[in-house]
């Protein structure tokens, strides 16, 4: 009888140890995850893992954040519902103060988030599950989309290390993940299916008849354009700028607050910028050499919006800069001047159409793009125009009590229980203690 109920102790401890093996083994191959909390905030949406689904390999991510253990849980954890869907999917932190080597090597900045597949890269500074899902859908997409640059008219050469040229800067824009090419119109009978950017920096020849029908079949098929104009243009782009609903004033933008922070009044400076996406939150000064003054005119196609422009007491100076240069009220306008204009339309698939116009290159040659804030407002520019921030709309619900919003009464009764009725209650009984105490 002894051994019988030893033996049933026994089986049952046998038992009770292999379904518990059972349970661990089935565990550690089979991962269930349940989002039980409201709104599902630890989850992310379908069409997030659609877009994780697609990539065929290893995507990297690496935070240029400061070495703070409590902001890497952070982020980890944010991201850490994307790597449920996607095991490879692997991150990394880099304090761009400490490894100045790797910050250079990404061209990242403190606060930005490099996603890298296949040596591209994309770059978010806002941890949002809309912002990560879409920078991920640009990643796939950016295997054949170029930045295209108009080559063969005296435009500025990507490759050639001139003065005027922007090689400087077009080497920026790939440390940054675009891709850059250069196309011969001439040689070509459209303007290539893959670009994102079609952009015409400051051409020095006329574009034969061809070649303008083929930049304006290109804009009215829904192409991004970024033009960098200049007062001396040839005269057939006016066409183009007609069909923008843009004119390009006549004469050189002559700022007074030029000629006193460096020393020559066709160094046209923005030092206020409106309020756009380009800008937001940009508080540089940009220089724009010798430019052209930019209008916007009526136009039902397209929204203007004026992303740089000088003070009230520039105007566009039509004669020549020998001796001394004064307005003149006949030919000339003096005032707030714009430098650069932003056009976007709906187009036909309901991504919004974007169209850049700079009354200046020279503010991205050689030369000046390292002064002040250029460099920066040319990557704004660059990346706004090629980021298709539109790709994926992705609604995230809203966090029932992410918020504690309290009524004036409530503020009050937590006001007075605290800093009142607590404290006092336990001078009270500190009293009564002592009371107690010294007649026991």
């Amino acid at each position: 009888m002894r051994f019988s109920l030893r033996a049933r102790y026994l089986f049952i401890i046998a038992l009770v140890a292999t379904c518990t093996w059972s349970l661990i083994n089935y565990a550690n191959q089979h991962n269930h995850i349940t989002d039980f909390s409201r709104a599902a905030r630890n989850s992310i949406d379908a069409r997030s893992v659609e877009v994780l689904g697609l990539f065929d390999g290893e995507i990297t991510l690496t935070a240029f954040v400061p070495d703070n253990p409590d902001l890497h849980r952070g982020v980890a954890s944010f991201f850490a519902r994307f790597q449920r869907h996607k095991s490879d999917l692997s991150l990394a932190f880099i304090d761009p103060r400490a490894d100045l080597h790797k910050a250079r090597k990404f061209g990242a900045r403190l606060g930005e988030i490099v996603l890298s597949f296949e040596g591209r890269h994309e770059r978010i500074t806002q941890l949002s599950e809309s912002e990560v899902t879409n920078a991920l859908a640009r990643l796939l997409r950016g295997r054949d989309r170029y930045l295209t640059f108009l080559a063969a008219n005296a435009e500025r050469q990507l490759g050639r290390a001139a003065n005027h040229d922007i090689s400087e800067f077009a080497a920026y824009l790939e440390q940054r993940g675009l891709n850059v090419r250069g196309l011969n119109l001439g040689e070509h009978a459209s303007v290539p299916d893959n670009t994102a950017v079609l952009v015409i920096a400051s051409p020095g020849a006329a574009y034969a008849p061809g070649e303008l029908a083929a930049i304006t079949r290109y804009v009215a098929r829904g192409g991004n354009l970024l033009w960098l104009a200049e007062p001396d243009q040839p005269g057939e782009m006016s066409q183009l700028a007609s069909a923008l609903g843009v004119e390009v004033l006549t004469g050189t933008v002559v700022d007074p607050v030029g000629l006193t922070k460096f020393q020559n009044p066709a160094y046209a400076v923005a030092l206020n910028h409106p309020d756009h996406p380009t800008v937001a939150e940009f508080e540089q000064t940009v220089v724009f050499p010798y430019a052209a003054a930019l209008v916007a005119r009526p136009n039902i196609d397209w929204d203007a919006t004026v992303i740089a422009k000088t003070t009230a007491q520039a105007w566009n100076e039509t004669g020549t800069f020998e001796g001394n240069v004064g307005f003149d009220p006949e030919s000339e306008i003096q005032g707030e001047l714009n430098l650069a204009l932003a056009l976007t339309k709906a187009a036909a698939d309901g991504v919004e159409q974007r169209v850049l116009i700079v009354g200046d290159g020279d503010f991205l040659s050689n030369s000046f793009v390292a002064n002040l804030g250029n460099r920066e407002f040319g990557r704004r520019l660059f990346e706004w125009l090629a980021a298709d921030d539109n790709l994926i709309d992705i609604a995230v619900a809203e966090i029932p009590d992410g918020t504690l919003d309290l009524a004036m009464w409530q503020r009050m009764a937590i006001f007075l229980v605290f800093v009142a009725v607590v404290p006092l209650g336990l001078l009270c009984n500190g009293l009564l203690i002592w009371w107690q105490r010294r007649h026991a």
